[in-house]
């Protein structure tokens, strides 16, 4: 019975943290479509996706938070690696769902109405899901910067964990090892990624661009996959 609470507790360790990180991963794939809304209000939609954005990262820093505690007092018994392949495989398939499905979206809409509704009463009951329709190869400068961004933010979250458990006396350098991959993400966003993307909505291909971000970030999280799921069976 023992053994069996311990398996059980574990579970749901896991299943906590990788619904947690798949919060995150939508939340990041909903700002997305905020940005290329195209509706009236949309300097409003901007500073509230700003915000969706941001609450995507609390998600992320929240789950850093509850794997250091569960890595340190002993209580992680399953490979961090295997943590973030299943939400890597997983985020895949969420964030295609909320491309493709006006009902998720729209779900999605919902379930932030209570934060977002205080400060943008009037733009936070729009429905900003589109038809991205199809990837075009005219948007693969920008799909493939928005992968690789992406991409690296999700690993600069492992790497803290994958060294630590490799190095015990690296602890203290693997957490800035990486805070310097995200800010190296983060850059290439503010740098590269915005730029491209919002000339491409200057010039009003909001269909274009945002097709290219989100279906970047499906290839990311595909990326991420490959890059665990090799850690999880080499390590």
């Amino acid at each position: 019975m023992h053994k069996f609470g311990i398996e059980f507790s574990a579970v749901i360790l896991v299943a906590i943290l990788v619904s947690v990180l798949i919060f995150g991963f939508v939340m990041d794939a909903y700002a997305v479509f905020l940005r290329v809304a195209g509706v009236e209000g949309l300097g409003e939609v901007l500073a509230m996706s700003n915000l969706v954005q941001y609450i995507a990262r609390i998600s992320n820093v929240l789950v850093i938070f509850i794997l250091s505690f569960a890595f340190e007092t002993g209580r992680l018994s399953t490979p961090v690696s295997l943590i973030f392949l299943l939400a890597s495989f997983i985020g895949i398939a969420t964030v295609y769902s909320l491309i493709k499905s006006k009902k998720f979206c729209n779900a999605v809409r919902l379930i932030l109405m209570p934060i977002l509704y205080p400060s943008f009463r009037h733009v936070s009951k729009v429905d900003v899901w589109r038809d991205t329709g199809h990837f075009k190869a005219t948007s693969l400068k920008l799909a493939t910067y928005s992968a690789i961004t992406n991409m690296l933010i999700v690993i600069a979250m492992f790497i803290p964990f994958g060294i630590a458990s490799l190095y015990p006396e690296m602890r203290m350098t693997s957490v800035y090892v990486g805070q310097l991959m995200n800010f190296f993400a983060t850059l290439l966003v503010f740098a590269i990624q915005d730029p491209i993307s919002m000339r491409m909505v200057d010039a009003g291909s909001l269909k274009e661009a945002g097709t290219a971000l989100l279906y970047g970030r499906v290839l990311s999280y595909a990326l991420s996959a490959v890059f665990f799921a090799t850690l999880f069976l080499t390590i």
